[in-house]
């Protein structure tokens, strides 16, 4: 995650200290590999780092609620297919499906948790399988 928005958002991630209490756009996307099994990956971004991603990316500063639900599918699918390729470049193959915006929610207590903020926001992504 932390390469995906530093080398291609150029946005730099650091350690989030405290869960967030508020509600964040939030994806799923299946995704399995031999070694681990099935498993989910979820991304969760506050609004505000969201609106900056569509700045970048899309060159939009006020998107509207649909593209920032797409856009929260889509972050996912960066992310997991660039853990992708480099699981592929280590010599271990996975699958990923098609990513899914759930909803806007509070950051969930399950999995595995990386947490991070970026834009002084939290963006999190966690992993929840048989070995997560």
């Amino acid at each position: 995650m932390a390469e995906v928005f530093d080398h291609h958002l150029g946005m730099k991630l650091l350690p989030c200290r405290s869960r967030p209490k508020q509600s964040g756009y939030t994806a799923h996307i299946p995704f399995s590999a031999e070694e681990t099994g099935d498993a989910v990956a979820t991304v969760w971004i506050q609004r505000a780092t969201l609106k900056k991603v569509s700045q970048i990316l899309l060159f939009e500063s006020d998107p509207d609620e649909e593209t920032l639900e797409d856009l929260t599918a889509e972050l996912a699918n960066f992310i997991v297919g660039h853990a992708k390729m480099l699981a592929s470049d280590r010599n271990l193959p996975c699958q990923m499906k098609t990513p899914e915006f759930v909803g806007i929610m509070p950051l969930q207590k399950s999995g595995k948790t990386l947490l991070y903020k970026a834009e002084n926001r939290c963006v999190a992504l966690q992993i929840k399988g048989d070995h997560a």
